[in-house]
């Protein structure tokens, strides 16, 4: 049986090298899993952690399936045709063909794994900032934070060793191959191109293995699972639905009936909603005030650059993170349940400047739209506009990053303010002015001429690569026993804490300034992150994407019953400030004032995530599909079965979303 001898040798050398493959891709798994696994609570998912691997060999065996589709189909065209002389051309194509394809998606693969060091996500939407952010300054932070040699000499190693194991599992003897009968051929052949589509779907199912398929209530083990070769596909899905300008109202189930939207939203009957105008049911009113209409009080928000506060309950004397920051934050009010809306500061400020819900990331970027060219009636800079406030942007970087100094412009800022129109010898880091200068610039703002001030600030210290400015001493950094066997990189981790400790110094030196000097009683400082930052793993979601939110506010006009455990967002800040500053002033927003009987029962958004104190709801616009969960005692998500909660929830993000595309796409001049 020479034949079936030979034929079963081509095809065993095939299996093996594609097996060999199959290893590495789970050799990539678990040094993800064992590295990003530090400091996470894995007790009692020991049998899921096995089915996340199992899962992810899965993915794994579709991708290396995929791109064995010309390699079954030559495979089949030369068993058929019975052309012996093709066998070792097809041998010696596929050392190449896959030292091309394993060599890149290896490739692939390094890159996730920098990029989840620094997103706390696998590869998505968020990769083609490189070309859309600061480039050259994104470059620079990866030449100072990342070992490019060695990365290089990596991707360099991943296909040397493709070509290499290939050669060494392919070789193809000199020897006159004997073909088995038409029929044995035809069976191979059939049965080859059956287990490649077996393979690719990873199910008998009937649908294809799901890149997000859930094997875990634990959300670290289910990103075990993950291939990053289908998130990057998603990626990819994602920026065309982007370029697309989807129709998020049709999306969220209100297509042809808006108004339904807002009557969902606002929990009222649909003929309580304005046929014509429907967005004027969302305008409110700040109360009468006479002391506020005599104050008139300046407000200056200000957004820190990865102000997250799981950091915060490591400080202490030796890890001294807050620096100065922690008498300002015992003697004044903050906020700990709160999140941003966004994972990257664009989509922050998207979602603060038009004072509405964050959009999916599916959807387009505002400030680099042709939607930026509108002023809007919502957004967070009109009402003090409207009360004759004097209204400034004032960003540590280039004002034509993303867009953004156009957006400030059109949306209304009198006057804005980027690292080329501020002092040239104040001096930089990669991304802009050091914090302690646009400190220094916003005073000088708030003492000029022109009446109350509105001032929206965005910092700029905390971003890597970290860098500190001559002169600063580093306080005390021990980092605690207990946060340190969480850390992935403790070299990166050294010079994050120091930004992070400078850019808390210098905020409070700006605030006891201001509280030293005559604008003290009528200045409200209002202070958030524009997003979280994590260099170590955090087991709860909600641990993961808070930042706080701290207000000082003049005691003449500072509320009397404060509950700082209520849940709230960036969506909550501006309403927050209105009601503290405004007399009689109406605004449009989707957010609730963080001082009112309503805060108590407020859920909170994060990117496609609606949460409140007992339940959350995922949302995928992408494929239409929520998952739900429940809190457990430390506010880690557990999966759970639909409820009424669920249902409550669900219907508000959905109905959110829809009304902020509605508002962007029909309001406006």
């Amino acid at each position: 049986m020479r034949d079936m001898k030979d034929l079963k040798n081509i095809i065993f050398k095939l299996c093996f090298v594609n097996f060999l493959f199959l290893l590495f891709m789970s050799a990539y798994r678990f040094i993800f899993f064992t590295h990003f696994g530090k400091g996470v609570d894995l007790r009692g998912f020991g049998f899921d952690i096995l089915k996340a691997f199992f899962m992810g060999s899965r993915l794994d065996l579709s991708v290396i399936a995929l791109i064995n589709i010309p390699t079954a189909l030559i495979f089949v065209v030369i068993l058929i045709l019975k052309k012996n002389t093709l066998f070792k051309s097809f041998f010696s194509f596929l050392k190449y063909y896959y030292c091309i394809l394993i060599g890149l998606i290896l490739t692939i693969f390094c890159v996730d794994f920098n990029f989840y060091s620094y997103f706390q996500d696998h590869i998505n939407i968020l990769v083609f900032g490189l070309f859309e952010d600061d480039t050259m300054a994104l470059i620079q932070t990866f030449y100072q934070n990342y070992n490019l040699l060695l990365i290089g000499a990596c991707i360099a190693f991943f296909f040397v060793t493709a070509f290499f194991a290939s050669k060494f599992v392919l070789k193809f003897k000199e020897y006159n191959f004997k073909f088995p009968n038409i029929f044995v051929r035809i069976g191979v052949s059939l049965l080859t191109l059956a287990f490649t589509a077996i393979a690719i779907r990873g199910t008998f199912a009937m649908y294809p293995i799901g890149v997000y398929s859930d094997v875990s209530a634990n959300m670290f083990i289910n990103k075990t699972a993950i291939n990053c070769f289908y998130t990057l596909q998603k990626a990819f899905e994602h920026r065309e639905m982007e370029r697309q300008d989807l129709d998020y109202v049709e999306k969220a189930g209100y297509k042809e009936n808006i108004r339904q939207a807002f009557a969902d939203f606002l929990e009222k009957n649909i003929n309580e909603i304005p046929q014509n105008n429907p967005e004027t049911s969302l305008i409110f009113k700040t109360q009468y005030n006479s002391q506020l209409e005599k104050l008139k009080p300046n407000v200056i928000f200000i957004l820190m650059e990865s102000f997250g506060s799981d950091l915060i309950k490591y400080n202490s004397p030796k890890f001294n993170v807050l620096g100065s920051l922690k008498k300002h934050f015992d003697e004044d009010i903050v906020f700990y349940n709160f999140t941003s809306e966004g994972r990257i500061t664009i989509e922050t400020i998207e979602a603060l400047f038009l004072n509405i819900v964050f959009k999916p990331s599916t959807s387009m970027r505002i400030p680099q739209s042709k939607y930026v060219f509108r002023e809007y009636p919502f957004a967070s800079v009109a009402p003090y506009k409207k009360k004759g406030y004097n209204t400034s942007f004032i960003y540590g970087g280039s004002s034509g990053w993303r867009n953004i100094g156009t957006f400030a412009s059109n949306l209304g800022f009198n006057k804005v303010l980027g690292e080329g129109r501020l002092k040239s010898s104040w001096s930089k880091g990669s991304w802009g002015i050091y914090d302690e200068y646009l400190f220094d610039a916003i005073f000088e703002d708030l003492i000029s001429e022109g009446g109350s001030k509105f001032i929206f600030a965005l910092t700029t210290s905390n971003h890597s690569p970290y860098t500190l400015p001559e002169g600063y001493k580093v306080m005390s950094l021990e980092i605690p026993e207990s946060l340190k066997e969480k850390i992935y990189d403790m070299d990166e981790a050294g010079k994050r804490f120091a930004t992070y400790q400078y850019a808390n110094e210098m905020l409070a030196r700006f605030i006891d300034r201001v509280k030293n000097s005559k604008y003290s009683d009528n200045t409200i400082i209002a202070v958030t992150g524009d997003h979280s930052f994590n260099l170590y793993q955090i087991d709860s979601l909600l641990d993961r994407v808070k930042i706080p939110f701290y207000l000082y506010v003049p005691k003449s006009i500072k509320p009397k019953n404060i509950d700082t455990s209520v849940f709230g967002s960036h969506l909550d800040i501006m309403p927050t400030l209105y009601n503290l500053s405004l007399s009689n002033e109406s605004y449009i927003s989707e957010g609730i004032n963080l001082f009112s009987s309503k805060a108590k029962d407020n859920s909170i958004v994060y990117q496609e995530f609606i949460m409140d104190k007992s339940y959350a709801v995922e949302w995928k616009f992408l494929d239409n599909k929520a998952s739900y969960y429940i809190w457990d005692k430390d506010y880690i998500l557990r999966s759970s079965p639909k409820t009424d909660n669920h249902k409550r929830l669900e219907k508000h993000l959905l109905s959110m979303v829809a009304i902020s595309d509605y508002l962007i796409k029909n309001t406006g001049e």
